[in-house]
Order: C-alpha cells, then sequence, then structure tokens
C-alpha cells in the first residue's frame, strides 16, 4: 500500500500489535485564555459517583469528544495543542476525578451548611475560602503544571453527604466556553442514561469554524464600537487609573445572590410602569429583556458604592453561535470559544437613574452591536491581533469609567442539562418539598481556583432553577455588595 496515500488515523501493526497512533488537536485563534472554569454543583440527592466517572469518561472516549480527554503541550513555536494518547501508550485517565465521602447531613455540616442555598426571600451568601475543599480537589494544578505532568485537562471532584453531593468540574478556558460545558454537561447525561445515540458531533474540533469563509467575510458597514476604542494617552489613562483602583480599593469578595421568582417579577412590573409612563408611543413602550433589567440593576448598584461619581461601562459577554447563521444552523457542538461582548456606556448620571432608564439603554447598545455583522468584525478584529501577536485590544469607552463584566448564562439553562437521575442512590429531599425531579441540580456557582480575582469587576447570571427563581452572583468590591444587600432588604 502506498503510505502516503495511508488514512493517518487507521491502527498501525507493530510486532503484530495493533495499535491507534496518537491524535492531535489543535487550538483554535480565540482559545487563549489561561484561566479555569469552575462550576460547583449542587445536588439535593446521594449520587453515585462511579457511574459519574465512567459515564463521563465514556463520553471524552466517543469521536471527536477525545479532544477534553487529551493532554496540552506546547509546540516548537511556543503555540499550544492538545494531544490523545493511542492504546499504544496504556491505560491513561481521561478524567481527574476525585471523591470524597462526609458522614454527615449538608445542613449538619459547619462549613458545607454555609453554601449559597435557597431561602424564603432574597439573599446574599458570601462565598468562603472555607469552601474550598468543595470547590475541587486539594493540589489542583496551575496550567503549567498540568502541561508537565500529564494532567487531562477535565477535573470533577465530587464530595458525597448523607442526603446531597456536591459536584466541581472544571476546565481550562483554552477547552471551551460555557456553551462547551453545557454540551459537556448534556453529552455526559446521555451517556449515563444509556442513550449514546443521543451524543452530539462535535464540529469544528480540527479546523476553527471561525476561520469558515463566510464568518471571515467582510463588510462595508462601519464597526459601531471603533469611534469609542482605547488607544494611545486615553488606554493609558484607563490603565493607571485600573491600578490605581486595586491599590486602593483592595480584594473583591465573591458573593451569590438568591433573587426569587416572586421579587424578579415585582422590579419587572415596576419598570414596566415605568416604561410606559414615560414613552412618547404610549401604545409601544420601549422594550427590554431579563438581561436587560438585571444588568441596569447591577450596574446601578455598583455606581451607588462609588464615592465618585464615574461613568460606568458594563460589557455584555456575547455568544455568537446564537449570532452568526452559519453556526446557529448547527446540528452539532463547538467546542471552542465563540464568545466577544457588547459595552453598554452609562454616563455618571445615568449609571445612578432609575433602573428602568439603564435597562433601555442596555437594550439599545446590545441591540446596535449584537448583529451578526457587528459581532464578526469585533471578533475578526480580536482574531487578528492574536494573529499578529498582539493582546486583542477589546476596551472601549470612557478613560475614567468603572467597568463591570457581565456573564449572563441564563438562556442555556445550565441547571436543567445535567440530568443525574440514573446515579441517584438515595433521594435527599422528600418528594413534599423538593421543586426539581431527582438527579437535578438545585443551585450552583462559579470559582476561581488557579487565582485570586483581580480583574475587573464582574457579575454573573447563573440561571434560573426549577423553581424559576434566580441564581446571581459575581466579585466585587465589599462596598458594592453593601448596596446590593441594601436593594434586596428593600424587595
Amino acid at each position: 500500500m502506498d503510505s502516503e496515500k495511508m488514512d493517518e488515523k487507521a491502527p498501525v501493526v507493530v510486532n503484530e500489535t495493533p495499535y491507534v497512533a496518537d491524535d492531535v488537536y489543535p487550538l483554535h485563534t480565540l482559545d487563549h485564555n489561561p484561566n479555569y472554569v469552575d462550576w460547583v454543583m449542587r445536588y439535593n440527592d446521594v449520587l453515585d459517583a462511579d457511574m459519574l466517572k465512567k459515564s463521563l469518561s465514556r463520553l471524552l472516549e466517543i469521536g471527536d469528544w477525545r479532544k477534553l480527554g487529551g493532554r496540552f503541550r506546547y509546540k516548537p513555536d511556543g503555540m499550544l495543542e492538545i494531544f490523545v494518547p493511542g492504546s499504544s501508550a496504556g491505560p491513561r485517565e481521561n478524567v481527574s476525578f476525585t471523591h470524597n465521602v462526609i458522614d454527615s447531613t449538608i445542613g449538619d455540616h459547619p462549613i458545607a451548611s454555609k453554601l449559597p442555598a435557597r431561602t424564603v426571600g432574597p439573599s446574599l451568601h458570601l462565598v468562603s475560602p472555607e469552601s474550598r475543599p468543595f470547590n475541587g480537589r486539594e493540589n489542583f494544578p496551575v496550567f503549567k503544571e498540568m502541561t508537565e505532568k500529564d494532567i487531562p485537562p477535565i477535573s470533577v471532584h465530587v464530595t458525597s453527604f448523607l442526603d446531597a453531593t456536591i459536584i466541581a468540574l472544571s476546565w481550562p478556558h483554552q477547552l471551551m466556553d460555557a456553551m462547551g460545558g453545557k454540551a459537556l454537561l448534556a453529552g455526559w447525561s446521555s451517556v449515563l442514561a444509556g442513550r449514546e445515540d443521543e451524543v452530539p458531533e462535535v464540529i469544528g474540533a480540527r479546523e476553527d469554524i471561525l476561520q469558515h469563509p463566510d464568518i471571515q467575510k467582510q463588510d462595508k458597514e462601519e464597526f459601531i464600537l471603533e469611534k469609542d476604542r482605547l488607544s494611545g494617552a486615553s488606554l493609558l489613562l484607563f490603565q493607571l487609573r485600573f491600578i490605581w483602583d486595586h491599590l486602593w480599593n483592595g480584594k473583591r469578595e465573591k458573593r451569590v445572590i438568591y433573587l426569587p421568582k416572586e421579587s424578579f417579577l415585582k422590579m419587572k412590573d415596576q419598570i414596566k410602569a415605568e416604561l410606559a409612563e414615560n414613552a412618547s408611543d404610549v401604545e409601544n413602550p420601549p422594550w427590554v429583556t431579563e438581561n436587560d433589567i438585571i444588568s441596569a440593576w447591577a450596574a446601578r448598584c455598583l455606581a451607588l458604592s462609588e464615592s465618585s461619581s464615574r461613568p460606568i461601562t458594563v460589557l455584555n459577554f456575547l455568544n455568537l453561535r446564537f449570532r452568526i447563521p452559519l453556526l446557529a444552523r448547527s446540528t452539532g457542538v463547538f467546542l471552542q470559544n465563540i464568545c466577544v461582548g457588547t459595552f453598554t456606556f452609562l454616563s455618571s448620571k445615568l449609571a445612578r437613574a432609575p433602573v428602568s432608564e439603564i435597562a433601555v439603554a442596555n437594550r439599545q447598545h446590545t441591540a446596535e452591536q449584537g448583529t451578526d455583522i457587528q459581532g464578526r468584525r469585533l471578533m475578526n478584529g480580536m482574531m487578528k491581533d492574536i494573529q499578529e501577536g498582539r493582546e486583542p485590544r477589546i476596551l472601549f469607552g470612557p478613560s475614567s469609567a468603572v467597568c463591570m463584566v457581565v456573564n449572563n448564562v441564563i438562556k442555556i439553562e445550565l441547571m436543567k442539562t445535567a440530568q443525574f437521575g440514573p446515579a441517584v442512590i438515595r433521594q435527599g429531599e422528600s418528594s413534599e418539598t423538593r421543586r426539581n425531579p431527582p438527579g437535578t441540580m438545585i443551585s450552583y456557582y462559579n470559582e476561581y481556583l488557579d487565582h485570586m480575582y483581580d480583574a475587573f469587576n464582574a457579575f454573573v447570571m447563573f440561571g434560573k432553577d426549577y423553581g424559576d427563581d434566580f441564581w446571581l452572583g459575581g466579585a466585587l468590591l465589599p462596598r458594592a455588595w453593601k448596596v446590593f444587600e441594601q436593594e434586596l432588604k428593600k424587595m
């Protein structure tokens, strides 16, 4: 057989023992964020940890899902790639899995009892450093260790109580974004339930879909944000303010907000009434989304916590899977990073105005910047910067602004995606009081295992539970959390 025509994935025979050669996957252009994603997921049932491990490991043996079970390594040019060891290398774990059993109910445990949980009304929960044992295994590796010590990129740490289970799922952001994580949870659930035929195909594991001609095509439409790009003296001034703020203000705290459905609906009704009352066209008052309302509320709380009247810039993450037609039509999953952002610029006066006014501004900015063309213009600019060896130039707005990053993952329904019912050993909460099906999440939050968060103010909309109550949170200064606490008390 002509060796040049041989399928490079075909089994190779050495000493009459067949083996599959190592498989190598590239990292794509936007897969450059070195930080970890860590979801700490709480279940009100006792789950079989061994079943969870075996089903996830099996998922990472199917097709190009194998990419997630490989190993990061550096190429000679300093860029990263992922290689999947062949069977000739011997047994290799494709998931770092650890399990801790605690002989106590979660409510009786001195630390676990303080973890975020549903309350009678709105509540604010500190994510204490004491909760670290539940957020990931001991000696959690930094990224450099992962590349040097043959460690799989996905880590799962399970803590079993007598009536509950906490699952911490972690991976380096280079691997994929939150939508990739959702796909992982969905595929994991399908394998656990014995429905491997429902596991979707991975698309673009070897070729970056963002390099497709339909996505890279040049558009004549003006890039709206260009006039607001920080560069030169304005960028330098912004950076100096950022450094000064960090030196002066100290560390941010991580907290989780439980916002019952009823409390949010009251806020929403009040905002709708204000918009109708102030509308120039009474028949067609401005329309705003849940994201606009919560983003506006968070931005106002941040503004009210500032001692000086400074403008606020809100960066809302934008997932291009929902905006670019080529991606939206896909029936498979993209295990990569496909997010950019939209920017809402709030003057010092507007940032302290009623939530309804801020929400309208957020809707206007998102509508202008969140189109297919505008999203691709920003993304292609970022990709060009990375390919030319520069950090992506994604800072926009007034140089004097206080920045807040808002990540809304409500739409992808993570709490309803991980369906681990087949792994339930014992129901933890009785059927009389629970609101969720067995083996489903009741809450979760993000953690930063590999570093102390010290970037911009961060606010996250984690999602809704089975009672349609909201789970929110983030990393903000203590003075900002005091304003949130006051607002929650008013509710």
